[in-house]
Parts: C-alpha cells; structure tokens; sequence
C-alpha cells in the first residue's frame, strides 16, 4: 500500500490505498485539528497501524516546500496562531524513517491528481481551485506542480470588483497581500460571504437562495482568478471544488463572467475548460495519495529504492503462489 496525510486547517485524514490505484481507499481515519502535538500524535498512531512502501503529504499553507531550505516541511506564515512554524514533516518521518515522503500543498496535489488520474488527452496544465473558509490554487504546468519562490496562492490575487460594492473584503486580512481587501479569497470564501451578509452562523448560508446577489459578487472574484490564471499561465483546464462550490448555480456564473471579462482576447478559450472536480470532497486526501503514487513512479523510473522494495516484495509473493500451489499439488 501507499499511505497519504491531508493536512487541513479543520481535520487531518490519513488513508491508505494500493500502489496502483490512488483513488481506492481501503482504510482512512479522519482527526479534528486542534494543536500541532496533539494532532501529530494522533496522525502518527494512525501511520503506524499499516505498512506502506511511500507516503504523500498535502498540507495546508503556507508551507515550505524548498528541500534544500532548513525549515523544509514547516508551515510557515499561516494565520492559524498555534501552528505557525511548525514542524510537519519530522514527526511524519519518524513512524518509517526509511520510506520515502512526498509533499505538496493541499491544492497542488489534487491539481496534479486531477490532471494525471482525469486526464484531458492532449494537454500539459491544469489549474485546481478550491473555494471554502478561504481560495486556494494548485497549478501543474508541463506535467508537474509548480513551486518556487513559495507556492501558488491565487486566493490572495486582487479583483475588479462589481460597480458599487461597497463590500471591501474579509476582516482576516491583516498579514495578507492587499491586506484582505479586494481579493479574490476576501470575496468569495465563505467567511467572506457571512461577513458581507452579517450572518454569524456558517451553515446559514446554504438556506440563502440562488437569487441572492451576494452569488454574483462571489462568481465575478472567482471569474478574476479564472482569468488572470489563463493570461498568465495558458493553464488549458481549470478544476474548480469546494463548500462554497456546492451551489450549483456557481460554477455557470463563473464561466460566464470568465467569458465577458476576457472579451474575446483569447480565441481558444471555451467556458467548458472551467468545470467541477471528479473527486469531489476526496480531491484532496486522493491528491496526497496521488503524490505518493507519482513519487514511487519517478523512483522507480530511476532505479531507486522503492523500486528495490517493491521488487523484493513482488518476488517474495511470487515464492509464497509457488509454495503454496506446490503445498496444494502434494
């Protein structure tokens, strides 16, 4: 089996899947995140209950992906007050010292899942959005996820907002780019949807009916980050997912508002290439999972050692069929 951690801001999931087929779960545990030593904890018992050949890990962000960098593996500069600079990865490497550990972030990865494990024949790139407590964005480009100076963080992209929005964004954006205002995350997050509306309760929101403005105002944020995704990357799919994404009528709103923005500039855009996950509520555990499958693939592409363990393993199965097929012909 292949093992996967999803680290999220709410719950962290730990699953397990065969080599093969990431999209298969055979066993999963889900944990409330509360602080990071209770929460490792709780995830490293779960790791340490299966055998697995690799581990994927998609984490919340953000996040140092940098191998080279001596905070590699640490969330970094997130709002959520007990986990900035924590250590993810060390406790994560400690349940199997000798397996291979892959990470990414928790867009990143099912943007590549989406694009390896869905694929569009034909194409190099695809964009994953998730839209819920905040926006985040995972990019693959040329087949592989993009990182460099940081990761993607489109969520924090600024907007051109509907004539007479006095709505300036979210109260979270203190330490933000643009400080929360005008921003794709500050507009259409489901923070940002109870802040605009007063509503104290977030599970109100989905008794609000389609006919309620405040739909318009999220799709034209999230059309902005569609576009601005096209123009700078000629990112040929854009995969879009997520609680807020629930209200169905979203996701022809951003088409069309991706339509009118763009004016025609770009003639081989069709509204079609912006559409829903295949995954839906598991794009993201099956991401992390994903990851581990990919890295196995590149290993073993190489020569490495998981190639090593998993040819090992296949010969040692291979000796227990003959046994016992000898064992039953006696």
């Amino acid at each position: 089996m292949i093992g996967a951690v999803e680290a999220g801001g709410t719950s962290f999931v730990v699953a397990f899947s065969p080599v093969s087929d990431p999209t298969t779960i055979l066993h999963r545990y889900d944990i409330e995140t509360t602080t990071p030593t209770e929460t490792l904890e709780k995830v490293c018992e779960c790791l340490k209950k299966h055998s697995y050949v690799a581990l994927g890990v998609a984490t919340f962000g953000p996040a140092d992906l940098n191998p080279d960098s001596h905070t590699y593996g640490h969330i970094t500069t997130t709002p959520k007050a007990a986990w900035l600079n924590t250590d993810l990865l060390s406790p994560l490497r400690s349940v199997s010292p000798s397996i291979p550990l892959f990470l990414d972030t928790d867009v990143n990865a099912p943007a590549l899942s989406e694009f390896s494990l869905n694929p569009k024949p034909g194409t190099s790139s695809c964009a994953y959005i998730t839209v819920g407590t905040g926006v985040g964005v995972g990019l693959v480009i040329n087949g592989k996820t993009v990182k460099g100076l940081m990761h993607p963080e489109g969520g924090h992209v600024g907007v051109r907002e509907l004539p007479n929005d006095t709505f300036e964004g979210y109260s979270w954006g203190s330490r933000a780019p643009f400080k929360g205002k005008r921003t794709v995350e500050s507009l259409a997050s489901a923070v940002a949807i109870t802040e605009r509306l007063g509503i104290e309760d977030r599970s109100q929101v989905k008794d609000l009916k389609d006919e309620e403005p405040v739909w318009d105002h999220v799709a034209n944020a999230l059309a902005n980050l569609c576009v601005s995704l096209v123009l700078l990357t000629s990112v040929e799919r854009i995969v879009i997912s997520g609680g807020v994404m629930k209200r169905e009528i979203l996701l022809s709103k951003i088409r069309s508002k991706t339509t009118e923005i763009l004016n025609g500039y770009v003639p081989t855009f069709e509204e079609e290439i912006i559409q829903g996950s295949k995954f839906g509520n598991e794009a993201g555990i099956i991401g992390a999972l994903n990851l581990a499958k990919v890295g196995i693939e590149g290993e073993t592409k190489g020569g490495g050692k998981v190639w090593d363990f998993l040819r090992l393993g296949a010969m040692a199965g291979l000796g227990v069929a003959v046994g016992m097929a000898i064992s039953r012909k006696k």
